[in-house]
């Protein structure tokens, strides 16, 4: 088997890409790494390694040992706290043996929850002077301005492709809380096979802790109520500061893994 560097996804150099090849140079797999600063994710660890695999389950130990190696040269001498992890599918039994003996723990990974759309009132108080607004990010401006807040949140690059992809769902709508002064929070809404889904949430920094996030978990509960839509469901990403009780508080339980995320501390 043979690694190499190469040019295959936009986005990602080739020093930071490894292909594995057999001798007769027939693709095994391929295995990528991406720097992250996902700051308001994890104040106390805002630097992630993001290690992404694919291909035939041979060349893995190959593919996530060099991912290593390139993590711990990319972090080395950085006198500051990192973590690296992999997005592995629930079923990847192979990747999730091979990053464990590479030291990898299984303690992260996303949760989807779920819970019944009952009740008839918002049961938490509106912060004074905010007021809730509801809409379909039809405007440029307020496209515009929504995918800058969400990748600089995550660290991403997404276009309006994207965010298209995502309005052309059933029922979308944007729920947001607004001051006089800025905007306190937004979440977005659709449904997925006749269930409701909350797809994102985020609270501007200056509101956190405010009870933003539970009234907008709470009046996207009502929006589904309006439509008739008896069930709801998140994804919950566990390690997250604050995510599981942001849930648990909003009425969703629930522990089924649909991504697994094993990490390791630098």
């Amino acid at each position: 088997m043979i690694l190499t560097h190469e040019n295959i996804y936009k986005g990602v150099s080739p020093e930071d890409t490894f292909v594995a090849r057999t001798d007769k140079n027939k693709m095994l797999g391929v295995c990528t790494v991406m720097k992250r600063n996902l700051e308001m994710l994890f104040p106390d660890c805002p630097t992630q390694y993001v290690i992404r695999t694919e291909g035939d389950p041979m060349s893995l130990a190959a593919l996530y040992g060099a991912a290593v190696a390139r993590i711990r040269m990319l972090h080395f001498r950085k006198n500051t706290p990192a973590r690296a992890y992999a997005e592995v599918e629930v079923d990847d039994e192979e990747s999730l043996h091979v990053l464990e003996a590479l030291g990898f723990q299984m303690t992260d990974g996303v949760i989807r929850m779920r819970r019944t759309v009952t009740g008839e009132e918002n049961y938490h108080l509106l912060q004074p002077g905010c007021t809730i607004v509801r809409d379909f990010l039809n405007d440029p401006m307020e496209r515009k301005f929504f995918l800058e807040r969400y990748n600089a949140c995550y660290d991403l690059n997404n276009d309006d492709e994207w965010l298209n992809e995502i309005i052309a769902q059933p029922d979308f709508a944007r729920i947001l809380m607004v001051s006089t002064e800025d905007l306190c929070g937004e979440l977005l809404v659709w449904t997925e096979n006749g269930k409701g889904v909350i797809g994102m949430i985020q609270t501007a920094r200056r509101w956190q802790r405010r009870g933003v996030a539970s009234y907008l978990m709470d009046d996207a509960r009502l929006y589904f109520k309006s439509i008739g839509v008896k069930e709801m469901q998140m994804d919950v990403w566990k390690n997250v500061p604050g995510a599981m009780p942001l849930a648990n508080a909003a009425g969703y339980i629930g522990d089924t893994p649909i991504l697994y995320y094993p990490e390791m501390d630098l």
